[in-house]
């Protein structure tokens, strides 16, 4: 597991289709807020690198306390190939 500013990274893939490279990290933080205090909450990470070297980026923090819920949207996300400019549309779908 790595460390970063967000968080703990618990789990990282990448994925080369088409020239772009899709990477996904899910990583998981403690809540600072009162009513959740120190509870493990997962948030979701997504980086698109082109063939030319531009990068997009999408971040959606505390999106989940439960790990297994947070594993089984990771893996979702992955297997489709999801890119950062569909994750909020695939968080509107998944949420509601």
């Amino acid at each position: 597991m790595s460390k970063s500013i967000l968080g703990t990274v618990i789990k990282n893939e990448s994925v080369v289709r088409d020239g772009a490279t899709y990477s996904y990290a899910l990583i998981m933080s403690e809540s600072n807020k009162v009513a959740s205090y120190k509870i493990p909450l997962y948030s979701v990470s997504i980086e698109m690198t082109d063939e030319e070297g531009k990068k997009t980026n999408a971040h959606s923090p505390d999106l989940f306390a439960d790990v297994g819920k947070a594993l089984v949207f990771f893996r979702k996300l992955v297997d489709n190939l999801a890119t950062p400019l569909n994750l909020p549309y695939i968080l509107e779908d998944e949420m509601h």
